[in-house]
């Protein structure tokens, strides 16, 4: 994976952190893992399916190495946290547990269900059925030219907002925020980005290209600033719509890898291991809070000490479940 972007997975995932203890209110997090996976796939693989060089099974099984193991450690680990209502319904508890065992949590449209246990297994989840569909996406999407797959693209925004303006409000963060109906099109946007990288014949040296990624952080920060006060009122756009304008500057201009946050920043390698620990990161964080605020209430450790703590805790139980753990399964 191209270093700039591997590093940016670990900004995002202290972006979703950070919503989870109510610091933020965007969560671009979780647009920014789908639409990445959606760019990084096409830019690895896409050459291989047209060329027909391209395993399926030995593709899928990669990714359910790299990702279900941590799924399930930390779907067991949810377990003390979700006992509660065992007794009292038994069948819907069971039926929570299957589905997040076997990733479908995300299609049953009620919150207890699809944030249920480990709740930002959704986005897992989510990923799951896209990795699934990629191969055919990609053998689809490899017939349009460039201008037929833009002109795809303008339908989508208008087929989403459309749905937007005329769905529900009660439905608004199922359908268009959680629901892989709706989600495939951030992945489909993701394959889209990586076309417009290809297309452009765009080769920048180390001045220019550092002189874009300052620019393009400062529009996205400035973005983001603007955007959260009225983040209400720009539900559900807010949820993916609004978010692909940022995405689309951080994903094109840091693909190139040359300028000085590139370099020297995201390429450290520091940030190049915490890259590497974001997915553990991310998928572990929750859960470190949760405990917390239970335990809290009796420990009283002042919040903002105490969410600095989770942090600090998710990061080193990330480091030791992607050492000690995760790998294990990655050498099968």
């Amino acid at each position: 994976m191209i270093q700039s972007l591997s590093s940016l997975r670990f900004v995002f995932a202290v972006m979703v952190f950070l919503i989870h203890i109510h610091k933020v209110s965007i969560a671009i997090g979780h647009a920014f893992f789908i639409v990445l996976s959606g760019f990084i796939l096409t830019m690895v693989y896409e050459k291989k399916i047209v060329e027909d060089r391209f395993s399926f099974s030995s593709f899928f099984k990669k990714r359910i190495a790299r990702t279900y193991p941590i799924h399930i450690l930390t779907l067991f680990l949810a377990l003390p946290l979700a006992l509660e209502s065992i007794r009292s319904e038994t069948g819907i508890w069971v039926s929570k547990f299957i589905l997040n065992l076997l990733c479908l949590q995300v299609f049953v449209p009620i919150n207890k269900f699809y944030f249920s246990f480990n709740g930002v297994s959704w986005n897992l989840a989510v990923l799951m059925i896209f990795y699934a569909c990629f191969p055919w996406l990609i053998r689809l999407l490899s017939n349009f030219s460039f201008r037929s797959f833009s002109a795809l693209m303008i339908f989508i925004v208008l087929f989403i907002s459309c749905s937007m303006y005329f769905t529900p409000e009660h439905l608004h963060h199922y359908l268009f925020y959680i629901s892989p109906f709706y989600r495939i099109f951030d992945f489909i946007f993701g394959i889209y980005l990586f076309r417009i990288a290809k297309k452009v014949a765009f080769k920048p040296n180390f001045k220019l290209a550092s002189f874009l990624e300052i620019k393009a952080l400062i529009i996205c920060v400035l973005l983001y600033i603007l955007a959260t006060p009225y983040y209400e009122n720009t539900k559900p756009y807010i949820y993916s719509l609004l978010l692909w304008i940022p995405l689309a500057v951080i994903l094109l201009v840091f693909y190139y890898d040359k300028g000085i946050i590139s370099k020297y920043i995201l390429g450290s390698k520091l940030m190049l291991v915490l890259g590497g620990l974001s997915f553990s990161f991310y998928m572990i964080h929750q859960l470190v809070i949760r405990y917390f605020l239970t335990f809290n209430i009796s420990w009283q450790i002042h919040e903002n000490i105490g969410y600095f703590l989770c942090f600090l805790i998710s990061l080193i139980l990330a480091y030791l479940s992607h050492i000690y753990f995760e790998r294990l399964f990655y050498k099968k």
